[in-house]
């Protein structure tokens, strides 16, 4: 769940078209895609990493490298340095680029860095790319564009992104661990409306708390619904009839959590069924019978699997064999079994097999 961050860059203006550009101040940067830090250390990695992919860094347009389509050059990063409290870059434009800067057909700079996450540290630079659509307003003039969206990932990845964000889980998580995860969030989400309905019933016939334990009790019932402490009984009661219909931040979480354990029941069944076929416990033609039946009772499925005998011999036949027993007077055990298979019987083999 690795992402970049496209983030305010420097302070210059990009008039005509420089040797240096700014492309990040040092210290404490603060953007609408997130805040890091900036510091030597930043620009060691930054530099490591380019040496490592052994290419010089590229400047785009519109930060068309991210997006999976054709991207153009407008210039070749050929060094990183510190100078007057910011990390600068040496560019060797394109024709194309620096028509376009003398021109001010192009104005704007916009840094692709990737940040680390245990201290919110930028420590990667992806690309630097040429925009006209800052996204700060009031800001200076080297600032991210909003007109970039993510390339690479469907919706359904960017939502699990943020609901494994949301429910406190790491960038490895899998769609288990969030499944799990919305689980328990559930269980203890009924817990506290259960408590919270009980204490209400409480009210009329139990001496008022003490001040300092009302204010403690709001605080961690308020924290557990994202509410600030001291929040009115109406919006803690509102917040919790919205867990109760599976809504979190606008998004139908129990609506999702259906369309994963479908996506999972499927796969598991898929799995037992290529088993079962592996094993010789069912025929090709018995596949789609097997998924529904795993698909709506894979306990029952698998007992069956377990029980079942082997109906398709795993393995070579000796043909020659096969057909002499055919023909023989009392066909074999295995050509009984390989008979049955293909829906022949003793009978057919008793009248038909013999010369």
């Amino acid at each position: 769940m690795k992402q970049f961050f496209i983030l305010k860059g420097g302070s210059v203006d990009v008039s005509g078209a420089p040797e240096v550009i700014s492309v990040l101040p040092l210290g404490h940067v603060v953007s609408s895609k997130g805040e890091f830090d900036v510091d030597a250390e930043s620009l060691e990695s930054m530099k490591r990493e380019i040496a490592k992919r052994g290419v010089d860094l590229v400047v785009d347009y519109e930060h068309q490298t991210l997006k999976g389509t054709q991207a153009p050059a407008a210039g070749w990063v050929k060094e990183l340095f510190l100078k007057d409290g910011s990390i600068r870059a040496r560019v060797e434009w394109t024709p194309t680029a620096a028509e376009y800067l003398k021109n001010k057909e192009y104005r704007y700079l916009s840094p692709v860095i990737t940040v680390r996450k245990s201290d919110g540290k930028a420590m990667g630079l992806h690309s630097i790319a040429l925009t006209n659509t800052p996204a700060i307003e009031g800001m200076s003039p080297i600032v991210n564009s909003d007109s970039y969206q993510e390339g690479g990932q469907n919706n359904m990845n960017e939502f699990l992104q943020k609901l494994a964000a949301l429910l406190g889980l790491g960038e490895d998580a899998t769609e288990e661990d969030i499944l799990e995860a919305l689980k328990k969030n559930a269980e203890e989400m009924k817990t506290l409306k259960e408590n919270a309905e009980a204490a209400k019933k409480q009210q009329g016939s139990e001496p008022p708390a003490k001040e300092d334990e009302t204010v403690v009790a709001n605080k961690a019932v308020c924290e557990l619904l994202g509410l600030k402490a001291g929040a009115p009984t109406d919006d803690a009661t509102a917040k919790i009839m919205e867990l109760k219909g599976g809504t979190i931040d606008g998004v139908n979480v129990l609506e999702k959590v259906k369309q994963l354990e479908g996506k999972l029941a499927d796969r598991d069944a898929e799995d037992a069924v290529t088993m079962a076929l592996k094993g010789g416990k069912i025929t090709a033609a018995q596949k789609e019978w097997a998924k529904s039946y795993a698909l709506s009772d894979p306990k029952g499925f698998a007992s069956f699997v377990e029980k079942a005998p082997q109906v398709v011999p795993m393995g070579e036949l000796n043909m020659s064999d096969d057909v002499k027993s055919l023909k023989s007077a009392a066909a074999s055990e295995e050509t009984l079994l390989v008979c049955k298979a293909l829906g022949v019987s003793k009978e057919d083999i008793e009248k038909y097999g013999k010369e």
